[in-house]
């Protein structure tokens, strides 16, 4: 999200609407990554349910492995 953007529920809206679709191409679970810094991201994949499974050291940096349910 740009500066600008943050703070306005859009993450949220945006996660809730691609899990949406995921169920309906009968996708369960799906895996959302997050990098370990990005605690706003965290908290917004919580909301949705999102369990940690671990944390990872990838070429693109730590990140974060939640699995969420879509059904």
């Amino acid at each position: 999200m740009r500066p600008s953007a943050r703070r306005r529920g859009l993450a949220t809206f945006a996660l809730g609407a691609a899990l949406a679709e995921a169920a309906r191409r009968g996708i369960d679970p799906v895996l959302v990554t997050c990098e370990v810094e990005n605690t706003a991201s965290a908290r917004t994949i919580e909301r949705h349910g999102g369990v940690l499974e671990d944390v990872r050291d990838t070429e693109l940096g730590r990140l974060r492995r939640y699995w969420i349910a879509t059904r």
